[in-house]
């Protein structure tokens, strides 16, 4: 049976009422007397049973259900309760079909019949893996491509060849610069202007909903870090320059403020413009904190010469940077203590759930406990007005107002461009590709086992789970640890193989700011973005979201070729 063509029971109505990742359930009685449904969402995590709707008694109800994590049903013959914990005995109460959980499909129609309380698939749901493959076979084809001409031989694409990058080995900046990283940038950039697109509508694609850990939540920590591996190389310019101290902090003050006022102009995109409600923080602002306290720590503390180049030991950049640990172990520690230690009003001491629903009981609501202290500190000092209205556990968990770019978490992002800075002294420090790769992959192993450790290796479980709307400090650990393999890796393949130039990323990655800042303002205008039809399919938005990301990414080339940079 096709998706188009309704069975029996849903004449009448069509599928078209559905949007993404959305079903029907049909649900059916013959009994004399009325139920009710109540349903909980494996991404709801430790939630109680809501009650969704009345079942008439003869009768039928046909709801709209998710269809992108599993949702579990019961149903009940009484519906007092509009919620019931798991644990608290009362779902067993009055139970007329017990506890079934169902990962739903696209556009699919499901019959739950309550005579023998089957779940049946009255109609198949779509395929919403197949654009997926097309579009990931249609790029490696066009890799393969580029690839193939790079090796044919002869005059004729000579100029291509160094139109496109891949014989030229002079820099457009006519400075000699590490291509990895750039490379590294120029995915993160690519990444985030694909997610922020949508990313074809996919779950996986999305910020996670509370703890854990999906695509988009690697691309802010990635970006923090790769700043951390460029402030060492500043750091050396301003001592072989012999740059005053006073004039060295004028310049990180002029840049962290220029950042936080380009990121507070963005907040105002969409028509935010009362000042009654204008958002403060934001990811430029945290970019501009982080950058400040690491580049400031990084120039007092600096020694007075580098040792790039010199005789080292395998503990040379820990005993140069031994001062700066002092220092950022400090911030953590603060940071922890808060966190642990300092009740917020109404909240347990230490609750760093997402508050509304999660854990919720009948004595104890949690709607203003959303990430416990964090929250509330932003809170008081911005008030609720001036913090984001829309977090990522707002559906989920009915939750309030709560800023994943607010204070607190400011602390732990700035530890997080620490490491970046331990990466990029390894190459001021080291000059063996053995010594500098080795060093990578052994903070690697370090910070992500401490990361597991922390979070339990799991979602929501652990002494500090993943949470990047907190920046736990397990959050920190395990991006950072793809952070130091994924360098390594571009590092052998591309700066000392020399495989792969990092194109079309590298391009990217050398005008980050100017892609980032044209990417929030064109966010809703054509060429970049369009729509035709009702694009409800995954099909239909992932071309939608590469376009995007392509044509953002072709600007930058063109940049490059014409020489073009901006920077703050």
């Amino acid at each position: 049976m096709s998706w188009e063509t309704p069975p029996s029971f849903f004449r009448g109505l069509s599928l078209k009422d559905l949007g993404t990742d959305e079903a029907y359930l049909n649900i059916s009685s013959s009994s004399a007397s009325p139920f009710y449904l109540y349903t909980l969402s494996d991404d709801c995590d430790l939630c109680p049973w809501q009650r969704e709707s009345e079942v008439g008694a003869v009768g039928r109800l046909l709801k709209k259900v998710h269809a992108h994590h599993p949702l579990r049903l019961l149903v009940r013959s009484s519906g007092s309760e509009q919620y019931i914990r798991t644990d608290s005995g009362l779902a067993e109460d009055n139970v007329i079909c017990g506890e079934q959980s169902k990962l739903f499909g696209q556009f699919g129609v499901y019959d739950l019949d309550l005579d023998s309380c089957r779940l049946v698939t009255a109609l198949e749901p779509v395929n919403t893996w197949l654009g997926l493959l097309v579009c990931l076979l249609v790029y490696i084809g066009l890799g393969a491509l580029a690839f193939g001409l790079k090796k044919l031989p002869g005059q004729p694409i000579h100029k291509l060849e160094r139109w496109l990058g891949w014989r030229d080995e002079k820099e457009a900046t006519g400075k000699q610069r590490l291509r990895s990283l750039d490379t590294f940038r120029g995915i993160s950039l690519a990444v985030m202007i694909f997610v922020n697109d949508g990313g074809g509508m996919y779950w996986f694609f999305e910020h996670a909903t509370w703890n854990g850990l999906y695509v988009a939540d690697l691309v802010f920590p990635w970006f923090l870090w790769i700043m951390g591996v460029c402030i060492p190389m500043s750091v050396r310019s301003n001592l072989k320059k012999n740059v005053g101290l006073p004039t060295v902090i004028w310049q990180i003050t002029v840049r962290s403020v220029k950042l936080f006022l380009l990121g507070f102009i963005l907040n105002t995109l969409g028509g935010w413009i009362d000042l009654e409600k204008l958002r403060v923080p934001g990811v430029l602002q945290r970019f501009a904190i982080s950058y400040f306290a690491v580049a400031l720590v990084g120039n007092l503390l600096a020694k007075v010469k580098l040792t790039g180049g010199d005789k080292t030991c395998w503990y040379t950049d820990l005993v140069d940077l031994s001062a700066h640990w002092l220092v950022m172990g400090t911030v953590l520690c603060v940071h922890q203590l808060v966190v642990w230690l300092l009740p917020a009003p109404g909240c347990p001491q230490g609750y760093r759930g997402p508050g509304g629903l999660h854990d919720w009981s009948p004595d104890r609501n949690n709607s203003g406990c959303i990430g416990g202290i964090t929250g509330s500190i932003d809170r008081a000092f911005f008030s609720t007005a001036h913090i984001y209205g829309n977090p990522t556990a707002k559906s989920v968990y009915s939750a309030s107002a709560f800023d994943p770019e607010g204070l607190l978490g400011s602390l732990t992002t700035i530890f997080q461009v620490w490491l970046g800075y331990q990466a990029g002294y390894i190459l001021q420090v080291y000059p063996d590709v053995k010594d500098r790769v080795g060093r990578w992959m052994g903070w690697a192993v370090v910070t992500g086992v401490i990361g597991a450790v922390l979070c339990g290796g799991s979602q929501n479980g652990g002494w500090v789970p993943l949470n990047k709307n907190l920046w736990s400090i397990s959050f920190v650990l395990v991006t950072s640890c793809f952070a130091f393999v994924l360098l390594s890796l571009l590092y052998l393949v591309i700066d000392v193989k020399k495989w792969w130039k990092g194109q079309p990323f590298f391009y990217a990655g050398m005008n980050s700011i100017l892609l980032y800042c044209g990417h929030s303002v064109g966010y809703n205008l054509f060429p970049w973005h369009f729509i035709s039809g009702d694009m409800r399919l995954h099909a239909e938005r992932l071309p939608e979201a590469l376009w995007g990301t392509s044509l953002w990414v072709f600007i930058a080339f063109v940049l490059y070729k014409k020489k073009v940079f901006v920077t703050v």
